[in-house]
């Protein structure tokens, strides 16, 4: 299958997919048959489509607007990386969501983003708008197979502390401990 990098999520100016269109013209130079999805809907997708036509890049990258839960699921689990290149986010729930389906990660290291991220373990961090450090961490992803089996391995195991059993519990046993303290 084609190398596929995955966006998924609105589509607002602050989200800075530019920075991902842009990384994805410098990794189709390596890697041409590489392709980008960018899933979602919002004010600035025209931008981004003149982006991609600009830079050349109208048959690599798909649009295809909002899409159903299971569609997104399906996209998350073809992908090899998913990407969120946002200036803030007030956390990654996209980051976790491509974990538990075994899809590795890139984020900038962003506020709100940095803390769904395992830098080197679930996926990669970069320096937020450094266009050549994103390029080289999708190029490491979609070229190395162990270490992108290795980042899906670790986003799958992270991801499994995000669910509502053991959320519950934890927060059960946090109010025995303050219910014990006050006695």
């Amino acid at each position: 299958e084609r190398p596929t990098i995955l966006y998924l999520g609105r589509i607002k100016k602050y989200k800075s997919i530019q920075h991902l269109i842009a990384a994805f013209a410098r990794v189709r130079e390596e890697l041409p048959e590489a392709r980008l999805m960018v899933v979602g809907d919002g004010d600035y997708l025209p931008a981004l489509k003149a982006q991609a036509a600009e830079l050349g890049l109208t048959e690599a990258v798909e649009f295809p607007g909002f899409v159903s839960v299971e569609d997104k699921v399906n996209r998350m689990r073809r992908a090899h990386v998913a990407v969120l290149p946002s200036l803030k986010e007030g956390w990654g729930l996209t980051n976790i969501e491509a974990n538990a389906v075994g899809t590795a990660v890139i984020a900038a290291d962003s506020p709100g983003l940095r803390d769904s991220v395992r830098d080197n373990e679930t996926g990669f961090l970069y320096p937020y708008g450094d266009i050549e450090q994103l390029t080289q961490r999708l190029l490491t992803i979609l070229r190395d197979e162990t270490t992108r089996r290795r980042l899906e391995q670790g986003g799958l195991k992270w991801a499994e502390q995000f669910n509502w059993d053991r959320s519950a519990k934890k927060f059960e046993q946090l109010l025995f401990e303050v219910l014990e303290s006050k006695q």
